[in-house]
């Protein structure tokens, strides 16, 4: 078995053990999310929208997978299954592009040279 599965098998493992651990380690409570009461959320200044540019673009994402397959050789079959990925990414994009831009996460293409 790959090495990697194996680690990601453990971690999945051991992050579900902590979870379960957690919401039965205080049976008084009335929720297992204690933890997550006071969070808060606020918007992003201009400046780090603009940092983050470029990272819900399908045309973006099918050139990150692309090169992330060129670094896979050691995996064949995950090596095909992240280029097919890509692939999907890419005969797609004009659809998904449309949803980012939908729900206004659409940013601009760092691939594409413009």
């Amino acid at each position: 078995m790959k090495k990697w599965f194996v680690s990601a098998v453990v971690v999945g493992l051991f992050s579900t053990v902590m979870l379960c651990s957690a919401a039965k380690a205080a049976p008084e409570e009335k929720s297992g999310f204690a933890a997550l009461e006071g969070v808060t959320a606020e918007a992003l200044p201009a400046s780090e929208m603009k940092a983050i540019s470029g990272e819900l673009n399908a045309v973006d994402i099918a050139a990150a997978l692309t090169a992330e397959a060129a670094k896979l050789s050691k995996y064949p079959t995950l090596q095909a299954d992240v280029t097919k990925l890509a692939a999907w990414y890419t005969a797609n994009a004009t659809a998904i592009n449309a949803a980012f831009q939908k729900f206004g996460l659409l940013t601009p293409c760092k691939s594409c040279g413009h």
